[in-house]
């Protein structure tokens, strides 16, 4: 086995990157739980370096079964632990942890490490963050990605994900336009589920940072403009709260158009009747999950996905 070794003793790139080409890029993800840590993973083997990221919170014993961290790492940030763990287990990635509450963090260091990315993903458990990082991704012009799992008593642990993603080149709808579009549900709940309930999504979002990094790959053919929300649902037997939208047992996905608000949206400005997008009321995909709910009187004007997640919320 050809194990060629730089004279830093780590293995040589071109034997890395042997069966993959490489795709470059640098990633801030703002959260390192569940689906960012996993997420963080992801990009460091697809090629991104640096990948930054930003999270307050240490890693409890609950977050275990979930989080790609291990039991030595139990009382430690979670951010620089995964960034550790990452340089060590994948040397060709730098990957940078910072212990820091992102809202908390000067203006001016938010834009700085939202401009310094090529991506950047707000893969958080706070409704707030999850907004601040919308808005200076807008400022600052960088695309976003926000990944999310459904919560509800009556879906399966970590059943439907959810992957919404804006670009400001392309004039898509932003994350406040989202939440008009759920209708104010919070997003801020914790997800229930173990790692093989939530990894599904954070590869789902590693395509998708991917291809927003590399809008001239043929891999950014699955972003279409008119449609920036994915829905997932795993490889288990629906719930009963989801069979409407998700009828087949096994693996199925749904792209979603998110649409713009009918009046301008408090962070891109936005609206439906402004916006470089047509969007009109009832205009579904034949995909879309159109009007399989019944039981709100939201559903003729939204997708049956906004509808679910009117009852369901979201946790990331």
């Amino acid at each position: 086995m050809d194990v060629r070794l730089t004279e830093a003793g780590e293995p040589a790139e071109d034997r890395i990157w042997a069966r993959h080409r490489r795709l470059t890029g640098t990633v801030l993800v703002v959260g390192a739980g569940a689906v960012g840590g996993f997420l963080a993973e992801e990009l460091a083997r697809v090629g991104f370096s640096p990948v930054r990221l930003v999270d307050p919170k240490v890693l409890a014993v609950e977050n275990l079964v979930r989080h790609p961290l291990g039991a030595p790492h139990v009382g430690a940030p979670k951010a620089t632990a995964l960034a550790g763990q990452i340089r060590t287990a994948f040397p060709p990635c730098d990957a940078v942890g910072r212990q820091a509450d992102f809202t908390l963090l000067p203006a001016d260091e938010q834009r700085a490490l939202v401009r310094e990315a090529d991506v950047v993903v707000a893969a958080t458990d706070s409704a707030a963050c999850q907004r601040q990082v919308n808005a200076v991704a807008l400022e600052v012009g960088r695309p976003a990605v926000f990944p999310a799992v459904w919560v509800d008593p009556r879906i399966r642990d970590a059943e439907v994900g959810e992957i919404l993603w804006t670009d400001p080149t392309r004039r898509t709808p932003c994350y406040e336009c989202a939440v008009a579009f759920r209708r104010g549900v919070a997003d801020t709940q914790a997800a229930r589920g173990a790692r093989v309930d939530i990894q599904l999504v954070a590869l789902a979002t590693a395509q998708v940072v991917t291809a927003l990094a590399h809008p001239a790959d043929d891999r950014a053919a699955i972003l279409d403009p008119r449609r920036t929300a994915i829905y997932l649902h795993g490889l288990t037997p629906t719930s009963p709260g989801v069979r409407a939208t998700f009828p087949a047992i096994g693996l199925s996905s749904l792209n979603v158009r998110v649409p713009f608000p009918v009046r301008p949206c408090p962070a891109c400005h936005a609206s439906r009747y402004t916006s470089l997008v047509p969007e009109e009321v009832g205009d579904e995909t034949p995909g879309s999950p159109g009007r399989l709910s019944a039981w709100i009187a939201l559903a003729a004007l939204v997708t049956v996905v906004a509808v679910v997640l009117v009852t369901a919320g979201l946790a990331t």
